[in-house]
């Protein structure tokens, strides 16, 4: 992962499942999009924070879960 200065960190999906457990209780949920945006993700050796809230945003947008994607967005901020 490369933050907004420019350095690198290991891609960690932890955060992913931290980030989407506080947005809902709902297991099922989380699963589900965690495990788009994982495979979504996967491919990249360096991915760019920014990229990675892009991708978690569009995906629980694209899932219909508009509100849990303006409350992710509110708090990457």
């Amino acid at each position: 992962m490369e933050n907004l200065a420019g350095d690198h960190a290991p891609f960690d999906p932890a955060k992913i499942h931290t980030d989407l457990t506080a947005l809902t209780n709902d297991p099922t949920v989380v699963h589900r999009v965690e495990s788009l945006i994982v495979a979504q993700l996967a491919g990249f050796d360096v991915v760019a924070t920014a990229t990675i809230e892009d991708t978690v945003t569009q995906t629980l947008a694209q899932l219909g879960y508009d509100q849990m994607a303006q409350s992710y967005r509110k708090q990457q901020a």
